[in-house]
């Protein structure tokens, strides 16, 4: 688990302490320099990932939006079908009934054939009308969906941008800290050789976090 802020100066106070020639003090002068870029990157490190998260949970909003959306349009399209059927039974209901003539000479059966053909074409007038408008809602509803589903996977992209860049933060973290430690090994034990490994490894990981400062090489890292 990476430290704060506040402990990577640490690093450097301890070594200011014991430093007692020149060589010393230039190895404590780059041990605060180290130390204050790594606080830096630890900073970008922690937004960075909160920030993933953050991408991560607006992109399930936005998923669960979109099947909220796609659900209300399967139950309006089948009740545009519900009453595309029934608007087609009555006209055939009418259509049957303009065939077959009533009893020849009975007005009775005459005046129950009217008003049955009356009664199915008010039905059909009704659920006629009502077709258009089922229609529309059901593919606003359909487009509706589709636009919570683009911005889901905009939100997953993103998120897989930035998980990436979190993770060269951790990594450019990591050789800042191995830079601070080399830098006051070369302090306890007077070798140059621990203090340039020191500062080589500290510029490895400013180089690295600076690919996730600058977004470069990226590739959209999935995690």
């Amino acid at each position: 688990m990476s430290h704060g802020p506040e402990h990577h100066i640490e690093h450097a106070e301890h070594a200011a302490h014991a430093s007692h020639d020149s060589f010393d003090k230039q190895v404590t002068i780059s041990i605060a320099i180290v130390a204050a870029v790594l606080a830096a990157i630890t900073m970008l490190g922690h937004r960075a990932h909160n920030e993933t998260l953050q991408l991560q949970g607006e992109a399930l909003v936005s998923q669960t939006e979109a099947g909220i959306q796609h659900n209300a349009a399967t139950n309006k399209w089948g009740q545009y079908q519900a009453s595309n059927i029934r608007d087609h039974m009555y006209q055939s209901l009418l259509e049957l009934s303009a065939s077959v003539p009533a009893k020849s000479g009975s007005k009775e059966a005459q005046t129950d054939v009217d008003s049955a053909r009356q009664r199915w074409q008010d039905q059909r007038d009704k659920y006629k009308k009502n077709l258009p408008e089922f229609k529309g809602e059901a593919e606003a509803l359909v487009k509706k969906g589709m636009e919570f589903e683009e911005q889901s996977k905009v939100k997953i992209g993103e998120s897989h941008v930035t998980h990436a860049r979190g993770t060269r933060f951790d990594l450019g973290e990591l050789g800042l800290q191995l830079g601070v430690v080399l830098c006051s090994l070369a302090i306890l034990t007077k070798m140059k050789s621990f203090w340039y490994a020191g500062l080589l490894g500290a510029l490895a990981g400013l180089l690295v976090a600076l690919t996730g400062v600058f977004g470069l090489f990226l590739g959209g890292g999935h995690h």
